[in-house]
């Protein structure tokens, strides 16, 4: 075999060139790769925290309402997505709520970090997302994605980089001898420009194109590659121009809310001193105005219908701010009762209504009627006082006929839904809304009340996370219907 310093300079170059350029392109390949691996890495991690982000808030009522079919069906989607191993689905205090699994994987499902993060392993990434309701945190979504895709994509790029490589040298062999100076001069040219963008950061550099060959379309496909970069770049400036601008205005938000929240916390202060006042201090005032008008009258005598008048409406007038204060009281000792709610049966919460309605019940002929009902979440009391100012309402505007109350409980869209129903007066269809507000009173002193039973009714299945309505004609009665959530238990 010939020495390489004995070929003839013609081939010298030849394998010079051969050389030169497999190299050059092998070691441009292999940049390429990595650098499009590392950048596939991060877009793939960018995109799994986004689709976990998707998946934990679509999550979010499936947790709130201990709902694991729903959420089993939500994790189960993901099998059209072929690289999720698994993803899991836990409570806040760790235990798992929901899961999945791809068929084949015997990857199980680890105990979520206590905050959001995204990990790599050799085999897969690893993606944690909290689920979070109203801005506090119920649990936590795992999902963990295999590498097969940037498998797949190194090994693509690979057999490109090196079929890249086969076919430039050659093209090498073919136009060495011929073009070397046409062709090596573009090559230099753009690889001076690579060397003058890698160095400065300047991505409005183009390298120039001077004829239309492999060489040339390079050029052309390298410019267009620091377009798009000078591009990205572009956007990625305005992206976290945008984020510092975003960043301000919610920490204005969050000193708006932190102020709304201390003038909230210092109303509601000022609600309970009232409550207390309200409830203390103005009963005995009203208590003794009764007793000493009734003394006055007693000791001066009822010289004529004109002072007895004056007698009962100033036992009336007590009575009515009584009855007042303590409609009031009960209100406001909805909003500051306790948060903490257990099981009720609301069977039996009927009965201690209609118990208290006994009177009331008996003087107008009321016939009250009640089918099975389920057990709800709450406190008994304000589950007792709901029934009762339904029933007390319904009692109190009846039509001529005596009353007929009927109430019933079904399962609608998974919630209890409650009906109380009656044959009084009804109410006209412009009224329903303003029914449920405090002191409105459709039919002035007609009937006696203080105007706010409903509204009490309304705060209490609200607080409960449900909702109320009515639903009514003049003269065709009045149907009540409230929603209250099911218990954890009967989901299951």
């Amino acid at each position: 075999m010939t020495p390489f310093r004995d070929l003839p300079i013609k081939q010298k170059l030849m394998v010079l060139n051969i050389g030169i350029a497999a190299a050059a392109l092998l070691l441009s390949g292999f940049l390429l790769v990595v650098i499009d691996a590392v950048l596939f890495h991060q877009s793939l991690r960018s995109d799994l925290g986004t689709f976990a982000r998707v998946i934990a808030d679509n999550s979010t009522a499936s947790l709130a309402f201990d709902d694991p079919q729903s959420a089993g069906e939500i994790l189960g989607a993901l099998h059209a997505r072929t690289h999720v191993i698994s993803a899991c689905l836990a409570r806040e205090d760790g235990s798992m709520f929901a899961d999945f699994t791809r068929p084949g994987s015997n990857r199980r499902c680890e105990k979520p970090p206590p905050a959001d993060e995204i990990h790599s392993t050799w085999d897969a990434v690893i993606v944690t997302r909290g689920v979070v309701l109203k801005g506090r945190k119920i649990g936590s979504l795992t999902i963990a994605y295999d590498n097969g895709e940037l498998t797949e994509r190194i090994r693509i790029w690979g057999a490109a980089v090196l079929a890249v490589l086969a076919l430039s040298c050659l093209v090498v062999v073919w136009f060495s001898a011929r073009l070397r100076s046409i062709f090596l001069t573009p090559i230099v040219e753009l690889a001076r420009t690579t060397a003058a963008v890698s160095a400065t950061k300047v991505y409005s550099v183009r390298a120039a194109s001077t004829s239309g060959d492999e060489v040339g379309q390079l050029a052309g496909a390298f410019n267009e590659m620091l377009a798009g970069i000078e591009s990205r770049d572009a956007d990625l400036r305005t992206t976290l121009l945008e984020r510092e601008q975003a960043l301000a205005r919610l920490a204005e938000v969050n000193w708006e809310f932190q102020r709304s929240n201390e003038q909230l916390a210092r109303s509601n202060e000022d609600l309970e001193r009232f409550a207390f006042i309200a409830s203390h201090d103005m009963q005995e005032p009203l208590r003794m105005v009764t007793i000493y008008s009734q003394l006055l009258v007693k000791q001066c005598g009822e010289a004529n219908a004109e002072t007895a008048n004056y007698r009962d409406y100033i036992i009336s007038g007590t009575a009515r701010m009584r009855d007042l204060i303590a409609d009031l009281r009960s209100y406001l000792d909805i909003t500051t009762a306790p948060r903490e709610m257990g099981p009720v049966d609301v069977n039996g919460a009927i009965l201690k209504a209609k118990e208290s309605l006994r009177a009331a019940i008996e003087e107008s002929g009321a016939d009250v009627i009640s089918g099975p009902m389920p057990v709800v979440n709450g406190l008994e009391s304000h589950i007792v006082s709901l029934f009762q100012n339904l029933i007390g309402n319904a009692i109190k505007y009846r039509s001529d006929q005596p009353p007929r109350i009927r109430i019933s409980a079904a399962v609608v869209d998974g919630m209890n839904c409650f009906e109380v129903s009656d044959n009084g007066i009804g109410i006209a269809p412009e009224f329903h809304s303003q029914v449920f507000q405090a002191f409105r009173r459709l039919h002035g002193r007609e009937i006696d009340g203080t105007g706010i039973g409903l509204a009490i009714c309304q705060r209490i299945v609200e607080r409960k996370g449900g909702r109320i309505w009515v639903e009514s004609q003049v003269g065709q009665g009045a149907t009540f219907k409230f929603a209250l959530p099911r218990l954890h238990s009967e989901d299951v």
